[in-house]
Order: structure tokens, then C-alpha cells, then sequence
């Protein structure tokens, strides 16, 4: 699963499929992305709890791309749902973003 986070027009993307066009579309130079998966987990979250996942209104901090691959699709999208729960408490608009599927 792909999600897509973008701070300036806040909302949360969730991909299932990886051929996804939009997946390619939004790629840009040197963009952020993160693998996470059952063995990256705690770092990746303990990063986002310590606030070095920054955001701000400049191109290298105004999004992000997750490739997660938990155990199953619960799990995943039960990341999103916390990623947004901390994110929102540093970032005031991440708060309430939606949280939207986009394919599979």
C-alpha cells in the first residue's frame, strides 16, 4: 500500500494498487519517502512522535510517501489513522485531513 500525505492541501491518499498512475504522478525531485514495514515500524513511528517527520509550506517539507507493507490491510490502515492521530497534534491541519482511498 501506497499513502500520500500533503500538508499545504491537507489530506491522507491511500493506494493499494502500485501501478497506480497517480503513484508516478506525484513523484517529484528528491521527495520524501519511507518504507515502512513490521521491522521499520517502531523506528519509523518513534521519528514521527520525536517531530523529525517536519512539514511546512516549502516544496522538500510539504509532503510524504509511504510504502507500507505490514502484515495485513488492517494494520496499514490503522497506521494512517495513527500517523494522522500524531501528526495532527504538531500539525493543526493534518488534524482533521481526510483520509481518502484512491484505487484498489
Amino acid at each position: 500500500m501506497w499513502v500520500y500525505v500533503n500538508y499545504p492541501n491537507p489530506h491522507f491518499t491511500v493506494h493499494r494498487d502500485p501501478s497506480c498512475a497517480m503513484i508516478q504522478m506525484q513523484g517529484k525531485p528528491n521527495q520524501r519517502v519511507h518504507r515502512v514495514t513490521m521491522y521499520t515500524l517502531g523506528d519509523f513511528l518513534a521519528q514521527v512522535i520525536d517531530g523529525k517527520m517536519r512539514f511546512a509550506a516549502q516544496t522538500e517539507f510539504n509532503d510524504l510517501w509511504l510504502d507500507v507493507k505490514l502484515d495485513t490491510p488492517k494494520q496499514e490502515i490503522g497506521l494512517v489513522h495513527m500517523l494522522q492521530a500524531i501528526l495532527g497534534r504538531r500539525y493543526s491541519p493534518l488534524a482533521g485531513a481526510r483520509i481518502e482511498t484512491h484505487c484498489g
